[in-house]
């Protein structure tokens, strides 16, 4: 009887362990699916600016090693349309290597929304800006990236323009405070302000040119 006793106790104690264990697992289960999802949306926006490098170089590949911008509307580029504040305009060109417009939209931007047509596309779909001065025999110049890039602390949409008196930030907007950069090399690196500064000044020739949606 005693070890009947015995017995009972132990199981009684195993069941409160195994409650308890239950209840540790649902907290954490309920705590990760209750998680604001945009913890994972700056992983998305690094997908979608890999995407958008590996287009533009499959562009250059077909075009002297030269993106979009650089290459004459005649031959299917969007150079004429160098300064247009329609940023748009200079990922069209790289329709069959994008596949879709839907990766050119953050999700975490409040302020633009996914498309899923090219023939809707707009400014109003993009969220990632455009850098001019981009080249593929330079890997570390700026290709694109978060259009939250703020230069002079001023309004951060149109043709803006980095020279060496520039004051550059990160607008309080998308991924702040760090930015995704995609490289003409075609990676995508993570930047606070102060490295990208110093991706700008100093692997970049300036004055540098941007198209920002």
């Amino acid at each position: 009887m005693a070890r009947n006793a015995n017995l009972r106790a132990f199981t009684f104690i195993d069941l409160l362990i195994v409650l308890v264990t239950l209840c540790f697992a649902s907290a954490i289960v309920y705590t990760r699916l209750n998680r604001p999802k945009a913890r994972g949306h700056p992983m998305n926006c690094v997908n979608n600016l890999k995407q958008v490098g590996l287009a533009a170089r499959m562009f250059s590949n077909d075009h002297n090693e030269k993106f979009p911008w650089d290459v004459a509307l005649a031959e299917g580029g969007t150079k004429e349309h160098a300064t247009n504040i329609d940023a748009i305009l200079h990922f069209t060109p790289m329709i069959n290597e994008l596949t879709t417009p839907k990766v050119l939209f953050c999700p975490t931007d409040k302020k633009r929304a996914r498309a899923s047509d090219w023939a809707l596309v707009s400014n109003k779909n993009l969220s990632y800006f455009v850098g001019l001065e981009a080249d593929e025999t330079r890997p570390q110049t700026i290709l694109s990236g978060d259009r939250n890039l703020l230069i002079d602390n001023t309004n951060f949409t149109g043709f803006v323009t980095a020279t060496t008196n520039s004051t550059i930030n990160i607008a309080p907007e998308l991924h702040e405070p760090e930015i995704n950069i995609a490289l003409a090399d075609g990676s995508v690196q993570q930047m606070t302000v102060d490295i990208l500064r110093k991706q700008i000044r100093e692997k970049n020739e300036l004055p540098l040119r941007f198209i920002i949606p």
